[in-house]
């Protein structure tokens, strides 16, 4: 089974695509994707929908895992955090791809095995999971996209 998981953000979506065998799971591929911020709302969005549509082209997974937005204090930030996260979603239902949100709390109980985990601690596990080095996890969005296709893995 291969699964491509996204942490989506307007600045940068992380992604990261596993592959499962047996009880192995295999890092194929992680990275950002990253509209440019000089860019208007409509444009960086369509940017996170054609790259997640060629990630999926590529990739041909059999699922796509999307961590949830997480409501805080700022609801501006919400709702812009929703629309990166509607744009990968456009793209699996694009490609007939299934797809599924996870919490944040999920996704950090699947990978460190608590809900209340930091940001570091998953990257933390991410690392110890895969022998990844800190210039692979340059950003926390590469090692939570890792997390989210990690709990889709273990969770559908």
């Amino acid at each position: 089974m291969i699964i491509i998981g996204f942490d989506p953000g307007l600045t940068n979506t992380g992604y990261a695509v596993l592959k499962k065998k047996k009880n192995e799971i295999q890092l194929f591929e992680c990275g950002l994707i990253s509209p440019k911020k000089s860019k208007i709302i409509s444009e960086r969005l369509y940017t996170i929908f054609f790259e997640s549509n060629s990630l999926l082209e590529k990739f041909k997974p059999d699922h796509v895992s999307v961590e949830n937005v997480f409501f805080g204090k700022n609801i501006q930030s919400a709702i812009k955090l929703g629309q990166a996260k509607s744009a990968v979603m456009l793209a699996a239902e694009h490609n007939k791809i299934k797809s599924t949100d996870f919490s944040p709390r999920e996704i950090k109980q699947s990978i460190v095995g608590n809900g209340s985990a930091s940001k570091e601690q998953v990257a933390f596990m991410v690392k110890k999971i895969f022998k990844l080095d800190d210039e692979v996890l340059k950003k926390n969005d590469i090692s939570d996209a890792i997390a989210v296709a990690w709990c889709g893995l273990n969770r559908i």
